[in-house]
């Protein structure tokens, strides 16, 4: 059976040998339409004349393949169309002038032999019509590829909101779910024996954290200072379990334009809750704040030695997912020997509406 590697090698050289008989014929054909049958005449008199078409063909199939290349994968359309389009076209037609003009001079001066004084025409005409049709087989280039890029992003979109609608249905499924409830309702009970006081504060936390839970489910975004609202009633709950060994920094600004993906700043905690040693001798600090251009999630790193299997498989991936389909920049993911941190790229908006909350 063929590999890949073999197949993938076998169109390509399939690919070179199609242009290369292509170009040679078209070479040909086209020298004979100028020089009719006296091409043939003798094999010298063919290579001297259809050498003039194959090295047009060859420098435009070469060089602009390599133009090409370069302005897809150094410029990157998916990011700049607009500025790899325009680059892109100025340097094919940079060198298509060149090449345009320096290989009618050659051939005319030192194969041609031709009179000096009738270069010049000969080369102007012989550039302008080629430049004429390499400027037309451009524009059918590009147009194709802004096509075929129209197209992808359409399928893309389409598939981010796919991607989108299963992250949140996920996240919700996961939130509201009996083992949440259960451990909430057990807090509450150790709570109402020891501090009966504190016990209608936890019953409003917990209504609370329900309701702005059950209300995403028809939202992409939210504000900043209202997610951080509905963090700050889990941080409530949590520490009400762990006490002083849990500590919550947050510095993040008040009465921004920012918006999050709902439940993503309370899904990181949770991770750092659930993945750490949480005690008296070693508590868990967690801090989040803004950086640059990013929302920062960090904790101290004390890692359990036995976790329980993750019953949220997507996990950062399904909030990777969510933040792709709003934004080009990526969630940065770093860990070292006592950090482990999480930044979240800041979705800005001119206005939005507020949850009522």
């Amino acid at each position: 059976m063929e590999t890949m590697k073999s197949i993938k090698n076998k169109k390509l050289y399939y690919y070179y040998i199609g242009w290369t008989i292509f170009i040679l014929a078209t070479g040909s054909v086209v020298s004979y339409l100028f020089q009719g049958s006296r091409l043939f005449s003798s094999f010298s008199y063919y290579l001297k004349f259809a050498s003039f078409g194959w090295a047009y063909g060859f420098a435009f199939w070469f060089g602009n393949g390599i133009i090409g290349r370069y302005a897809e994968k150094k410029l990157d359309r998916s990011k700049n169309p607009k500025k790899t389009t325009i680059i892109g076209i100025s340097l094919l037609l940079i060198y298509g002038i060149i090449i345009s003009v320096s290989l009618p001079y050659i051939f005319d001066r030192f194969i041609w032999d031709m009179a000096k004084e009738d270069i010049f025409l000969d080369v102007l005409i012989k550039s302008l019509m080629v430049m004429f049709l390499d400027s037309v087989l451009i524009a059918i280039y590009y147009s194709t590829q802004l096509s075929n890029h129209w197209m992808k992003s359409i399928r893309k979109n389409d598939e981010l909101k796919r991607e989108n609608l299963q992250a949140k249905y996920e996240v919700l499924k996961n939130k509201v779910n009996p083992h949440f409830l259960f451990n909430s309702l057990n807090t509450l009970s150790s709570v109402i024996e020891r501090k009966p006081e504190l016990g209608s504060d936890f019953v409003k936390k917990l209504s609370d954290i329900y309701r702005y839970v059950l209300e995403q489910s028809d939202k992409e975004l939210v504000p900043l200072d209202v997610e951080m609202k509905f963090v700050e009633d889990y941080i409530f709950l949590s520490k009400i379990r762990f006490g002083n060994a849990l500590t919550f920094r947050s510095n993040m600004p008040a009465n921004t334009n920012i918006q999050v993906v709902p439940l993503g700043l309370q899904t990181l905690i949770e991770n750092a809750i659930k993945h750490n040693i949480i005690s008296d001798d070693m508590p868990l600090q967690i801090e989040v704040g803004i950086l640059d251009d990013f929302i920062v999630v960090k904790n101290n790193i004390q890692k359990k030695n036995i976790i329980m299997p993750d019953r949220k498989p997507h996990g950062l991936e399904n909030l990777k997912n969510r933040y792709t389909y709003h934004t080009d920049l990526l969630i940065e993911i770093r860990e070292s020997d006592e950090f482990f941190t999480v930044s979240l790229p800041i979705i800005k908006t001119k206005s939005h509406e507020l949850l009522d909350y």
